[in-house]
């Protein structure tokens, strides 16, 4: 979380943004917009993907951070944030494969490939894999928890709809609210970066991907990923609720030798909420074995 009280929720996120390179790969009639961290160095790269309503800022408290072992790219899902929309008729399958092609695009033929998604983008973390196979060395599913069969969904409070306020003020107050109800369990770390990141983000959104998350890419194709695969779950997410202990069990079902972790005093955004923990902790996950002397 941010420490410094005279720098701005705005300069914060033109701080962040300023070290990235901006990249542009085909999407529809327009681009798909992505942020590299980290250069062209030879370290192992690390592709981002956010959740639902999102932009490559759900993941600002992080992509400095991993970009000291990793080429870091974060996505806007065409759709979210700068991106294009995708063409119509869309899926989960081709959204991501306009992800996918981007991602070769950038990384070249056949540099290998990890990628992680919060969750929505854990769909696109996973169809991105499948689609890419053998590129794909390590996949990790963050707060992912929908359509998973024999897992349980907790019923949550419903959002606030913002476009019905008639105020900036009020629609804030909404976003605060929105934020409350899903992504961070305790309100006192509801900062007013996290209400700017979640406002711009749902007033960016252009595709509705209600319908595309009952593709249930978690039901049909995580489970026939070949790649590495592993999972963060946050202790207090609102969308798990009581059912934590059933993730494990859909995990070890499919990919026995799937490891997972959970960060601890966390709501569902809890790569914002608990950024520390998630930045030590995904490395560890992409790389049990220790990272690459390159990126050390």
């Amino acid at each position: 979380m941010n420490t410094n009280t005279r720098e701005s929720p705005a300069d914060i996120i033109a701080r962040v943004e300023a070290a990235s390179e901006r990249l542009l790969t085909p999407c529809g009639d327009g681009h798909m917009v992505w942020r590299r961290w980290g250069g062209t160095s030879d370290k192992p790269y690390l592709a981002l993907f956010h959740g639902n309503f999102g932009s490559w800022k759900h993941w600002i408290h992080n992509v400095t951070v991993l970009s000291e072992h990793f080429r870091v790219l974060a996505a806007d899902i065409p759709g979210f944030g700068e991106s294009a929309e995708p063409p119509k008729p869309y899926t989960a399958h081709s959204l991501a494969t306009i992800v996918a092609h981007g991602l070769v695009e950038i990384a070249g033929a056949t540099a290998p490939l990890n990628v992680a998604g919060f969750s929505f983008g854990s769909g696109t973390t996973s169809e991105v894999a499948h689609l890419l196979g053998s590129r794909v060395r390590k996949a990790v599913l963050v707060s992912a928890g929908r359509n998973m069969d024999g897992v349980t969904r907790a019923p949550m409070d419903p959002f606030v709809k913002w476009r019905d306020m008639a105020t900036r003020e009020e629609r804030l107050a909404a976003h605060r609210r929105n934020l409350e109800v899903i992504m961070i369990s305790n309100p006192q770390r509801i900062d007013d970066l996290a209400v700017l990141i979640q406002s711009t983000n749902a007033e960016q959104a252009r595709l509705r991907s209600a319908f595309i998350a009952k593709d249930a890419t978690h039901r049909f194709v995580t489970p026939q990923l070949k790649c590495d695969l592993a999972t963060i779950w946050a202790e207090h997410d609102s969308t798990i609720g009581p059912y934590m202990h059933e993730r494990p069990i859909w995990l070890k079902k499919y990919h026995p030798n799937a490891r997972y972790g959970i960060i601890t005093d966390a709501g569902h955004w809890c790569s914002y909420e608990q950024p520390e923990q998630f930045n030590r902790l995904l490395p560890e996950l992409l790389y049990p074995e220790g990272l690459p002397a390159s990126s050390a």
